[in-house]
């Protein structure tokens, strides 16, 4: 593996301003094999150096006294305040930690000629695993792991590229850009290894960020300009025109593929041309046409006895499993059996010799990552099987595994990840619960877009709090609090108290503040690290009490002030008595203080608004005054992060609906925003009826032509609420709307699906999702989308989705 020494990265292309060295590494000899600018993923800190980017949102520096705790010993940072003086760990310090990331990345490639760039707006990834599994068929090829694409990703990926020893024979790097000038510093650092371009289908996609498309499709040809040949989709006129400018350049423009074709896809079509302008042999572009594409989107989902299972669908490599483990130990469960179920990994070469280190490999990362139980599958796996050394909780598969897993003996209460294709499957079926024609599906990364919008709404270094009451409205908090720790949200906010326990017991060690804590168990606040508003001098008294009764000191709490909504908190009169108790203890501590907005959605009633903002500042200073200490101040919900954040003195935000891409008034803003949930479930049965037949309980339903009539499994036990019968409302199947025809049962209802050409039994309905959106239901009902969200039955499968 290519280590490098903390001295020698000092001097990788760079020019710091400073470089301090560890008190207890002088010479800077202390070495390193990998390169991160994400806490999240240091696997191996004492070998790991890392990169603290600051964006408008975040600052990577503010992690380094964590990182440097958990061993980590070298940091790449634009300052160095005096408190990370006295740290025994190497600073370099430069002016830009992104431009040094580049020249660190234009080092470490340098020397390479078979590079490929696969750029463009659509089909990036599915494009690059295509070349990639074909290429990795024959020669040592090397790629950008999953979606590394960015301006702080495509050197790190680089860096990823070029740990293992010895010079590749081909590598692939995936570029993204979002913004002007961006591709000019992608081809400063790629031109001089990398000859062949793709450019997949060019899209609108981003184009509000450009003065124009065709300044965007610029930006996107600067990536590939210098490269000798280029290989793009013949998609978009404006790309073929800036192409055909270019000078010595061999251009290769692929078409959509017509019904028939050889070609499966686009991305098929652009695969096979960039591998014909390689060395790969006839036989790697037949195996390649059969290749599905890349589903990028991992699945978390409920299976039976208790356990929960992890699938991912990605490229299986060992790269590739990598990954899969970190994301699996972030997403499992604190104290539960941990299991891999994987097959076979693709590598290039398949000797026993490599296939046992290979597999060894991966069962010391597995066991690195907290498995306690890794099961082999497919072909590989068995030929070596003998050759491997017995080892504690490795299994090789067989019909037995399978038999034992649907008797419900093999695992329970366990997190399963099961990675790779083919020879996992029978295994992956044997573990899911009976089959769930009724699914919410939860968009993980939709809710990290939603997050990501807001947090620019509000002015830098703000915290948001995400709200995840309600079960996260309906779509599970668990796995939405685990995403949002991993965005950075400063806290989680739930409910009550119960709420908070389950997602600490689920493994949460992020702030969590309890919005009505009211409780008989005080005590369990304390335990769980829980953080209460508190709203009335008797709570305040009483949670005083536990909290000497505990021996608690200085407990955070959260004082929430009404100034309008006049449901529960101090008023204004109140802060001088409030102050009064605050400041004879010591048990408990102000950490911030918030109000709630009435009208913020209200577009008509601005006043009220701006006089509860008023009210909340006076009482907010006031009690900051009598106590003698500042607070955090925070007022704005999602309403007010999108119309009042201009102005304002708050140091945090409440991000409640507008989080799972819905807004809480109407407008044009929605378009910025991306559904989370989906509810969809399958037609069960389908009856052709005359017209003047009735339907369900009572006949209230009847048809008014020869009809087609499907019967889908849910119900009002899991959230379609009655008053959508009737042709209140209907549900999309096959991008059709289907009205509802007679009143909703408690297990299924029956919608009219006679306009519906080639409709059959098992076709997906969509109930509400991208095609028709929780609004429109709410308009039906006369109701809010929050409690449509909320409504859904805890019957409801729950699946994750998250790249």
């Amino acid at each position: 593996m290519r280590t490098i020494s903390a001295n020698d990265l000092s001097h990788l292309n760079i020019s710091p301003d400073e470089i301090r060295y560890a008190s207890s590494d002088p010479c800077g000899e202390h070495k390193i094999l990998y390169l991160t600018t994400d806490s999240r993923t240091v696997s191996d800190p004492g070998m790991t150096a890392f990169a603290a980017v600051r964006t408008g949102v975040n600052d990577g520096h503010r992690y380094i006294p964590e990182l440097f705790g958990k061993g980590v010993k070298v940091f790449i940072v634009e300052h160095l305040p005096e408190e990370l003086w006295a740290l025994d760990a190497t600073f370099i310090v430069v002016a830009s930690v992104e431009e040094a990331l580049h020249r660190i990345a234009y080092a470490r490639i340098r020397g390479n000629e078979n590079g490929i760039i696969v750029t463009g707006s659509h089909g990036k990834t599915k494009t690059k695993e295509l070349i990639y599994r074909a290429l990795l068929s024959h020669s040592d090829t090397r790629r950008s792991p999953r979606s590394w694409n960015s301006a702080i990703g495509v050197p790190l990926a680089i860096w990823d590229m070029t740990i293992a020893d010895g010079k590749p024979d081909h590598v692939i790097t995936e570029v993204a850009i979002d913004g002007p000038g961006q591709g000019v510093k992608m081809a400063r650092l790629l031109s001089n290894s990398h000859h062949i371009g793709v450019i997949c289908p060019v899209t609108d996609e981003h184009d509000e960020a450009f003065a124009s498309h065709a300044d965007k499709v610029k930006e996107k040809v600067d990536i590939v300009r210098n490269c000798r040949k280029i290989v793009f989709a013949d998609t978009d006129p404006e790309l073929r025109r800036q192409l055909e400018q270019l000078q010595g350049t061999e251009l290769y423009a692929v078409s959509v593929p017509s019904p028939g074709d050889r070609y499966p896809s686009i991305f098929h079509a652009l695969a096979d041309t960039v591998c014909g302008l390689t060395d790969m042999p006839h036989e790697s572009s037949q195996l390649l046409m059969m290749q599905e594409l890349v589903d990028m989107r991992r699945r978390i989902s409920a299976a039976g006895n208790g356990n929960n299972i992890i699938r991912d669908l990605f490229t299986p490599d060992y790269r590739s499993l990598c990954d899969a483990l970190m994301f699996f130990r972030r997403h499992s469960n604190r104290g539960r059996h941990k299991v891999l179920i994987t097959g076979d990994l693709l590598t290039t070469d398949k000797s026993d010799n490599a296939c046992l280190g290979l597999y060894m490999r991966v069962i010391g990362e597995a066991r690195q990552y907290g498995v306690d139980e890794i099961v082999f599958t497919g072909y590989d796996a068995s030929r070596i099987a003998p050759l491997l050394p017995d080892s504690p909780g490795v299994v090789f598969a067989d019909n037995a595994l399978i038999t034992s897993i649907e008797a419900g003996e093999a695992w329970h209460d366990s997190d399963i990840l099961v990675f790779g294709e083919g020879s996992v499957s029978p295994y992956l079926n044997a573990l899911e619960s009976a089959d769930h024609d009724t699914v919410l599906e939860v968009d993980l990364d939709a809710l990290i877009h939603n997050y990501n919008h807001y947090r620019h709404l509000v002015k830098p270094g703000t915290g948001i709090i995400a709200m995840v009451k309600a079960s996260g409205y309906g779509v599970g908090a668990v796995e939405t609090g685990k995403t949002l720790q991993d965005q950075g949200a400063a806290y989680l906010a739930v409910a009550v108290a119960d709420e908070g326990i389950a997602l600490r017991d689920a493994g949460v060690t992020m702030p969590i503040m309890v919005l009505n804590p009211i409780t008989n168990r005080h005590r369990s606040l304390f335990t769980h690290r829980l953080e209460p508003t508190v709203f009335s001098l008797g709570e305040l008294n009483t949670l005083r009490g536990e909290a000497a009764g505990t021996g608690v000191k200085n407990y955070p709490i959260h004082i929430k002030i009404d100034t309008g909504m006049h449901r529960v908190g101090f008023i204004e009169d109140d802060i001088a008595a409030l102050a009064s108790v605050l400041k004879s203890q010591d048990e408990l501590h102000v950490v911030s203080v918030f109000t709630h907005l009435a009208t913020a959605d209200c577009l008509d009633m601005d006043d009220y608004t701006a006089r509860q903002i008023d009210t909340f500042a006076r009482a907010a200073s006031r009690l900051e005054e009598l106590i003698g200490y500042r607070i955090k101040r925070h007022y704005l919900n999602t309403a007010g992060m999108m119309r009042f954040a201009t102005g304002g003195d708050y140091d945090m935000a409440r991000l409640g609906i507008g989080l799972y891409g819905i807004l809480p008034y109407s407008g044009p803003e929605s378009e910025r925003l991306q559904p989370v949930a989906a509810l969809r479930t399958r037609i069960i049965s389908l009856k052709h009826w005359p017209a003047d037949t009735p339907v369900g309980y009572g006949c209230k339903g009847m048809t008014c032509r020869d009809s087609i009539i499907a019967t889908i499994p849910i119900g009002y036990a899991d959230g379609i609420n009655r008053h959508l019968g009737r042709g209140k409302a209907g549900f999309i199947v096959n991008g059709v709307y289907c009205p509802t025809i007679g009143n909703i049962c408690m297990d299924q209802c029956m919608i009219d699906v006679t306009d519906v050409r080639g409709v059959k039994v098992g076709d997906q309905v969509e109930v509400f999702g991208l095609r028709q959106t929780v609004e429109r239901l709410a308009d039906a009902l006369d109701t809010i989308p929050y409690e449509i969200l909320t409504s859904v039955g805890p019957r409801v499968k729950r699946t994750y989705l998250k790249r």
